[in-house]
């Protein structure tokens, strides 16, 4: 029986198959509801057409979605003083623990967007930051023995940032 190339359906065979329509179609739709609903895995909705859910995959050309449910972010640990890249793909809220002095590199593309959240700042330790454009006109001055929260994002190749202020 000849089967279609990346999800087994079942074809009929021209002229050889006609009383078998239904059950190769009956088939045909119980192995794309699996598909679509688990992946064929039961591990629960990996693609939702209708509201463009997916799991492990890149959605490109999506005009607007809807999420419904919470929305976890990834948190990374940059490091603790030297130099430190701010890089979306490890996660959108990154940490620093000062110890040290930290120069922040940024390998953000157009579009990515992270927060900064610094903590043990104080003393001598220094944040020397990449070319960027800040609002309110200049680098922060963070708040000593504080944690501090900085948003930087990256469009159309310029990078910029905001202070967004401190926690006790």
């Amino acid at each position: 029986m000849a089967t279609t190339t990346n999800f087994n359906f079942n074809l009929p065979a021209i002229g050889g198959d006609s009383d078998a329509w239904g059950t190769k179609l009956n088939n045909n739709w119980t192995s794309l509801d699996t598909l679509l609903y688990a992946g064929g895995d039961g591990g629960g909705t990996v693609i939702n057409l209708d509201g463009y859910t997916a799991n492990a995959m890149t959605l490109t050309a999506v005009a607007s979605i809807d999420i419904d449910g919470p929305i976890t972010e990834q948190v990374h640990e940059l490091g603790t003083d030297g130099t430190v890249d701010v890089d979306a793909a490890n996660g959108t809220v990154q940490t620093i623990a000062m110890s040290g002095d930290v120069t922040i590199t940024s390998s953000l593309t157009t579009g990515q967007f992270v927060t900064l959240r610094f903590t043990s700042v104080g003393g001598n330790d220094d944040v020397t930051w990449p070319t960027m454009q800040w609002m309110f006109g200049s680098a922060p001055t963070l708040e000593s023995g504080a944690t501090n929260w900085v948003q930087i994002w990256n469009v159309g190749g310029t990078l910029y940032g905001t202070y967004v202020g401190y926690t006790s």
